[in-house]
Order: C-alpha cells, then sequence, then structure tokens
C-alpha cells in the first residue's frame, strides 16, 4: 500500500517534496490523424519522441524530489470496491457508455486503471457496435501527461479544475478520486489563504541565498 500523502504548500520557493506525473504511453500511440483533432491536437504524437523528452524530465524531477506516477495512484483508489464503483458510474455517464458499467466492475485494479487511461475497445457484440465507426466505447486521454492542467494546490486544499473542453472531463474525475477518493466535509476560509506565503522581503532575502 502506498503511503499518505500530506498536502502541505506553504511557500512558493520551498522544496519541492512531491510530483505527480504520467510518463506517456499506449494512449498517446493510440491516436489517430481523425481523432487527434477531436483531442485538441494539431497533428498525431510520436511516442518515442515523447518519451525521449519526457523520461529525462522525470529524470531531473527525481533527483530533487519524489514521483508519484498517475496509474499507481489510480491503481491504489480503485483497490477500495465502493470508491471503484463510484469512479466508473461517473465515468460512464460521462462518456455515455453505461452499458460498460459491469464489465468495467469485474475488471482487476491494475488492468481497469491502464484501459481507463489507455481506452477502451468497443465491443463489437450488436449490430449497432458492429457498425459503429468508433474503436472505443471509452477513448483513450491521449493528453493525460499533461497532468498540471487538472488541479491546483493553496495551502493544504488541492482544487480539482474543470476542464473547458468534454474530451478532458475525464482527467477532472479521475484526479478528483485519486486526490480524495471519500471526500470528507471540511472548512476552508479564503481570509487566510494569502497568510500562508512568505513576506516580500523575506522570500528576496531566501533568493539571495542562492545567488
Amino acid at each position: 500500500m502506498m503511503d499518505k500523502i500530506n498536502v502541505g504548500v506553504s511557500s512558493e520557493i520551498g522544496v519541492l517534496n512531491g510530483v505527480i506525473v504520467h510518463t506517456p504511453g499506449h494512449e498517446v500511440e493510440n491516436m489517430t490523424p481523425e481523432n487527434a483533432e477531436r483531442a485538441l491536437y494539431s497533428d498525431i504524437l510520436n511516442l518515442s519522441v515523447a518519451n525521449k523528452e519526457y523520461i529525462p524530465f522525470k529524470g531531473i524531477l527525481e533527483k530533487v524530489s519524489r514521483t508519484y506516477e498517475v496509474i499507481d495512484l489510480l491503481i491504489e483508489t480503485l483497490r477500495n470496491e465502493t470508491v471503484k464503483e463510484d469512479l466508473i458510474r461517473r465515468i460512464v455517464i460521462q462518456e455515455e457508455s453505461i452499458a460498460e458499467m459491469d464489465f468495467l466492475l469485474q475488471i482487476p485494479s491494475p488492468q481497469l486503471a491502464t484501459q481507463l487511461i489507455e481506452g477502451v475497445v468497443l465491443k463489437r457484440d450488436n449490430l449497432t457496435r458492429f457498425l459503429s465507426k468508433e474503436r472505443y466505447s471509452i477513448r483513450p486521454l491521449h493528453n493525460f501527461l499533461f497532468t498540471r492542467d487538472a488541479s491546483m494546490t493553496l495551502w493544504d486544499e488541492v482544487l480539482i479544475g474543470k476542464m473547458a473542453s468534454k474530451v478532458r472531463e475525464r482527467r477532472d474525475i479521475a484526479q478528483l478520486f485519486i486526490e480524495n477518493p471519500q471526500p470528507k466535509e471540511k472548512k476552508f476560509s479564503l481570509s487566510n489563504l494569502f497568510s500562508t506565503h512568505p513576506p516580500i522581503q523575506k522570500r528576496i532575502a531566501l533568493l539571495d541565498q542562492f545567488a
């Protein structure tokens, strides 16, 4: 079981303790010229080229911080059967694929996490599906490597943003359950938000130490 991660960002120039990353995988290879535009890309990505740039970037982060792969966090989240059912229900509703609910519930957590990212292949088990031009009942998350887009941290709170495009909404859902699979009511006040940032003079003094 993965150690619990305590969120606490009290400085914009402090030590970087952890970074959530996603190494590009088959969801990138599953992109075609036909669905690239739908995924908000101007062209398809080359997985080998993407990893050639991403893996060294991740390696640099690992020298100064601890990295957490999204898929590992998602697998851990899906081990809770109640959370798993709730997450799948939200996804199939969002993707308009209610018929996949029972099938997805039967998949073990590691394989399910992979399919939720790389796509669930459409089963050609009836005439409508056989004639469908779609390859997936739940489409791959082609742009899941951009983990910074979906959430932000304010002190000890993680806020999950809502993507403007529907093609990215499933990233919000997955990130929401990873960050807080069983949310509890918690008071939060904007009045103390900026008190987490050091005064300007202190920030300057800290920066001078690196000059």
